[in-house]
């Protein structure tokens, strides 16, 4: 597995890898919810569990702008856990996952959700799977909303099933099933694209039902979201469109509508006089993406509602000077570029 989804990343893991997987597994905070505390690992232990091939275990490190955050690996289950489980002998394609966050810093941000989103749906693509599985323990009850969140749901409770910390914990088994999305792949991009064109001929309103029902059915589609957000917002609604954002943000999009919501989510706070909260979620856009001018433009609009002018105007300054096709400004690029960032200096 290797891909990417706005900023999250997940590749093959590599022989220079054991270095950060063993001082994640070296962490108590770590350790308290994954192999537990009472077994850190050493450099050699990584090397036995996680670089030595195995039968079935795709075992990737997951990256967030880049960098190293944690470990996931994924399977399809065998005849011994299909029994545990209460599968038996099927025709399914049934896939396990286990995955933690060992960067502390990095907890408590919505990346899990994302995460677990972008690889449900790496695996439901590629691999064509009827079932995603995993068994959290019950105590774990962070762990298990986030799987929640993301369509998974506790089938049954699995007595003893893991030994962690010397003591035999209880779990859940937690199944996500993907009928909806499979059996009409074609059909979904048919409606979305219906949706998208009744926005741009006016009829607002019957692309924001046709968005609203389609959510109803696929409530995890965070570019359905995203699409009804767009329709609220060209019809007005703009305090109806920020839950549509915040979830489509929630969720994961292609690096394409990613850049999109966080547009279009900042300039319907600013609209809102949310200034705050624009500049908040605009500058987060703009850090995952410094090239995309409209963001720019955007915050710049911002810091004027904030009286902060002289940075406003700076920005777009620099905007003009890097955009514009107009010969006559691009005779003094150098001079707006010089001028841009001291607008209140008085020269003698």
């Amino acid at each position: 597995m290797e891909f990417r989804n706005g900023d999250i990343g997940i590749q093959p893991i590599k022989e220079e890898d054991k270095y950060v997987v063993t001082k994640w597994l070296s962490d108590p905070k770590v350790l308290q919810y994954y192999e537990g505390r009472d077994c850190p690992f050493t450099l050699q232990m990584v090397e036995e569990k996680f670089l030595k091939p195995s039968d079935g275990v795709i075992r990737c490190i997951i990256t967030y702008k880049g960098k190293g955050i944690g470990y996931l690996q994924y399977y399809p289950i065998d005849e011994e856990e299909r029994n545990k489980y209460g599968y038996g002998p099927s025709d399914e394609v049934i896939y396990g996952t286990d995955q933690f966050i060992g960067e502390p810093d990095y907890w408590n941000q919505g990346l899990g959700t994302s995460i677990i989103n972008s690889v449900k749906g790496y695996l439901i693509d590629t691999a064509g799977v009827d079932r995603l599985v995993m068994d959290p323990m019950i105590w774990n009850e962070r762990a298990i909303k986030c799987y929640e969140k993301c369509g998974y749901k506790k089938i049954k409770r699995l007595p003893k099933n893991e030994k962690h910390e010397g003591v035999w914990h209880d779990a859940w088994l937690v199944e996500y099933r993907p009928e909806q999305r499979k059996s009409q792949p074609g059909l979904l991009e048919e409606r979305i694209e219906e949706g998208v064109n009744l926005r741009k001929k006016g009829d607002i309103q019957a692309s924001i039902d046709l968005f609203k029902k389609m959510i109803e059915e696929d409530p995890l589609n965070g570019h359905l979201h995203y699409q009804s957000a767009w329709s609220h917002d060209a019809l007005g609604k703009e305090s109806e469109a920020i839950p549509y954002y915040k979830k489509a943000l929630e969720l994961g999009l292609n690096e394409s509508d990613l850049q999109g919501a966080y547009v279009g989510l900042g300039s319907t706070f600013r609209t809102l006089g949310q200034y705050e909260n624009a500049k908040k979620i605009l500058n987060e856009g703009m850090e995952r993406f410094p090239e995309n001018n409209a963001l720019k433009l955007f915050y710049s609009m911002t810091l004027h509602n904030v009286k902060e002018h002289s940075e406003a105007m700076e920005i777009l300054l620099n905007l003009l000077a890097e955009t514009s096709s107009d010969h006559t400004i691009q005779s003094y690029h150098k001079a707006i570029k010089f001028y841009a960032g001291q607008l209140d200096m008085i020269w003698d």
